[in-house]
């Protein structure tokens, strides 16, 4: 026996091998030794104390997926190694050989995947100057394929997230993933391209046919009955589609909250879908938001329709309610893993596809009647089913009782006989009894002689002659008949051969069904645009949001916009809403104001309206018209990635050096605090000379929302006419700070710093000592080195040694006088400078 386990080790050294036992699944060594702690399971040994001691813990065989799913999201790979030959016929050892292997990105067991996410498994071949790259999804079936260069992988994968990525040996990710890694030779990839089918490679050349062809001989290998479900895969068209980097996902809090919960994200408060397609499909649309100006008036179209027929609506919600999970529950049957439960909910969503049609007859928007209008008929795979399958059918084929009566003639006599062997036995016993005339005889059984006919010593001369002895006891004989001879191999044959022939049933079904993967995958992608409209639509109305306008010049105008998330989850006060108004003539907002006023949810505010609209929803606010945006930048937070030694001002200036590398005029800029990972002077330099930069390169800026406690940035207005100034309002009430929360024009003097630390409960006399500080501060005195004096407390002089000087205010304004290039001002903007430079010295 373990001489046949380490062969099928072997040839799996990176898995965890399940090894079929009789009705366990065994671990042995080093896999024991790791899956025991994962699946909470006693760690054992055979042989224990002894030289060859084996480690080992086992699983029963009929909750083995359960534990597949869990070694699996711990990010292992399984193989399962069962049992190929009849126990009973073998010779010696029961002959076995892996059947499959469960990989991260290759699951399709349901307790193994979230409803509402893909399982991507994607694959990379390096290129020059771009890599191919695909993504696979095998418990849908869904396959695309692109290239890229090798910068922007890390935020694919961000968008996507994959559980594993296929990479060559040899070759290095260029950015760090949480996915599993798994590797094969070069050589192996240009076997898979080589044996790829026609349509895996059809418009598809270089890396990226090679990618998808790699992507889909790893997923082979994993499932060898076959992959009929993975069709051609879809060219992945990023020039079409907003990009979001990492950055951006988690500042927008799309599918998880700030603090890591999913239920707390933008996707989650989205999602009103009935079906998990509907959910995946939301998923898809706010992670890739469409650039196209026709798709995104048709999607706006049908959500309009939508909102305005709320009976429809309903009626369309009811019926997609029913529908359940078309895509997965085939993926399982095309691999040949799906129960006859699973077969028969499938069966039943396949049965409320002509009422979705039926439910949305009324509807006349372009998008939404090409959606009804392209589900298929898929009447006769439900038939197929409902000939097959028992209506109560069991979870698994193998427990008996899956297939429906009148399926198969052999089949329904073997159920009779094995109904009607009792009858069947005394009538063979009455038949021999009067044609023997032994009155007493009777029909038992053995389990090693099996049926006889037992016949009293008194009565063995009236045996007749063609009755063969098997058994002879004390004071009886035990005879057979080949009729009782026949009966008997029906009777203890017909449960061996039930089970073959069901199951010869139930695989012929599910490769008949199989044969429908590309009506069965339209008709599941026209049920998910359908309800991803329909969600959309009752968030719209529920929520009262409005219709986005595609704006056809460049401009941001949105006015009482709210922001989505904490409107909701912030109940306990009304939300605020703000406007924002961003165009070619203003297109850089420097936004100051108080800690907690606000700044940093009107930025994401903004960024989520815009990124809702191009996902094709309406948006939380009383109106918004938006031209497309390419990309939103993120510069939000702090954060530092030690691990690869970087500090947290220097990953905020990576992220603000790729926002000037990469940033298009169509791009929506968001940056909040840049330059406060370093000293004040340094920061506010930065910041200054990047919020010029931005300016002075329209081409590849596009709008910028620029939230700053440097309040001398506002005074960038002055010499940037495309530059303005908004501020966070307050009110102070007898020594008390009210936040108003709204954005109103021009600049905050103060930061509240101090209020909110006592509003933290910061000790008193921290807070007053801190007072003293920023009085000090604020007056800007500058020693004889030109520091600022803050050693002292108030009222205290400044001692020997510290003559003061210059004010900070005057040595800004010698310092400015001299920056002038007065050559180059006009006389308006001499004035308003001279007028800026008074001001500061006024104080």
């Amino acid at each position: 026996m373990l001489r046949q386990y380490f062969e099928m080790k072997s040839r799996v050294p990176d898995a965890i091998l399940f090894y079929r036992m009789g009705d366990f699944y065994e671990m042995f060594f080093e896999d024991a030794r790791e899956a025991a702690p994962l699946l909470g399971i006693a760690l054992t040994a055979r042989h224990r104390d002894s030289d060859i001691e084996a480690p080992m813990c086992g699983v029963p065989w009929h909750s083995a997926d359960q534990h597949i799913a869990r070694l699996v999201a711990a990010g292992r790979k399984v193989a399962i190694c069962d049992q190929v030959e009849d126990p009973r016929a073998a010779k010696g050892l029961v002959r076995r050989d892996i059947t499959r292997i469960v990989t991260p990105g290759t699951v399709v067991d349901p307790s193994a995947l979230l409803p509402d996410a893909p399982c991507w498994l994607a694959a990379l071949t390096p290129g020059d100057p771009e890599w191919g790259l695909a993504f696979l999804d095998l418990s849908t079936g869904r396959f695309h394929a692109g290239t890229l260069p090798p910068e922007r992988l890390a935020e694919v994968f961000a968008l996507f997230r994959p559980r594993e990525a296929l990479v060559p040996e040899g070759c290095d990710l260029p950015f760090p993933t949480s996915a599993a890694v798994s590797r094969r030779p070069p050589e192996w990839f240009g076997r898979a391209r080589s044996e790829a089918p026609a349509e895996t490679l059809a418009r598809l050349d270089g890396v990226t046919g090679s990618a998808a062809a790699a992507a889909r001989a790893y997923a082979g290998e994993m499932r060898p009955r076959g992959l009929p479900h993975v069709l051609r895969p879809e060219p992945l068209r990023f020039d079409e589609r907003m990009r979001l980097d990492a950055s951006a996902v988690a500042t927008l809090e799309l599918f998880e909250s700030s603090d890591g919960d999913p239920r707390r994200s933008l996707c989650a408060l989205l999602d009103r879908t009935r079906t998990a397609m509907g959910a995946r499909a939301l998923r898809e649309a706010i992670s890739r938001p469409s650039l196209d100006s026709v798709e995104l008036e048709d999607r706006w179209d049908a959500v309009e329709e939508l909102v305005g027929k709320p009976a429809v609506r309903e009626a369309l919600r009811v019926e997609l309610g029913g529908v359940g999970d078309l895509e997965r529950q085939f993926g399982r049957i095309a691999v040949g893993t799906a129960g006859p439960r699973d077969v028969l909910a499938w069966a039943s969503g396949l049965k409320r596809l002509p009422s979705v049609r039926a439910a949305g007859e009324t509807l006349a928007s372009p998008r939404l009647r090409a959606l009804l209008d392209g589900i298929p008929d898929v009447s006769d795979l439900a038939d197929r089913v409902d000939r097959t399958v028992a209506p109560d059918a069991p979870a698994l084929a193998s427990a008996g009782g899956a297939i429906r009566a009148g399926a198969d003639a052999e089949l329904d006599s073997l159920r009779d006989l094995r109904r009607n062997a009792q009858g069947a036995l005394l009538e063979v016993e009455a038949q021999e009894r009067q044609r023997s005339g032994i009155a007493n005889l009777r029909v038992r059984f053995n389990r090693v002689f099996g049926y006889s006919l037992e016949v009293g010593a008194a009565h063995r001369d009236r045996v007749p002659a063609d009755w063969i002895r098997r058994q002879s006891l004390a004071n009886a004989e035990r005879f057979a008949t080949p009729a009782l001879k026949d009966l008997e191999a029906k009777i203890l044959g017909a449960e061996e051969r039930i089970g073959e022939i069901e199951l010869r049933l139930y695989s012929e079904m599910l490769v008949d069904l199989a044969a429908g993967s590309d009506r069965v995958s339209r008709a599941a992608a026209a049920i998910a645009g359908v309800d991803l409209h329909a969600s959309f639509a009752e968030l719209a109305q529920s929520a009262r949001w409005v219709r986005p306008k595609l704006s056809a010049t460049p401009r941001i105008s949105i006015r009482d916009g709210r922001h989505p998330l904490v409107e909701h989850h912030r109940r306990e006060e009304p939300f605020v809403p703000n406007d924002c108004d961003l165009s070619p003539e203003k297109r850089i907002l420097v936004i100051t104001g108080p800690n907690m006023g606000g700044k940093s949810t009107y930025l994401r505010q903004v960024g989520t309206i815009v990124l809702l609209s191009q996902a094709g929803s309406f948006v939380p606010a009383g109106s918004a018209e938006i031209s497309a945006v390419d990309r939103i930048f993120t510069r939000v937070g702090a954060a530092d990635h030690l691990s690869r030694g970087e500090s947290t001002f220097m990953v905020e200036m990576l992220e603000a050096a790729a926002i000037v590398r990469e940033a298009t005029a169509s791009s929506l800029v968001l940056l909040d605090e840049v330059g406060r990972g370093t000293s004040t002077f340094d920061g506010l330099s930065i910041a200054w000379a990047l919020v010029e930069h931005l300016h002075d390169s329209p081409e590849k800026s596009g709008f910028v929302l620029f939230a700053t406690h440097y309040h001398e940035l506002t005074e960038i207005s002055l010499v940037k006419p495309a530059v303005a100034n908004a501020t966070m309002a307050v009110k102070e009430i007898g020594g008390r700070v009210v936040f108003l929360r709204k954005v109103v024009p021009g600049a905050a003097d103060r930061s509240y710093g101090i209020h909110v630390a006592e509003l933290a409960g910061l000790p008193a006399a921290v807070t007053a000592r801190a007072r003293e500080v920023l009085s000090n501060l604020e007056k800007q005195e500058l020693d004889i080195q030109g520091a600022p004096v803050i050693a002292r407390r108030g009222g205290e002089s400044a001692g020997e040694g510290q003559l003061l000087l210059f004010t900070g205010a005057e040595e800004l304004v010698l310092e400015k006088l001299r920056e002038a290039d007065v050559d180059r001002m006009t006389p308006i903007s001499a004035l308003s400078f001279l007028a800026s430079l008074q001001e500061r010295l006024k104080g």
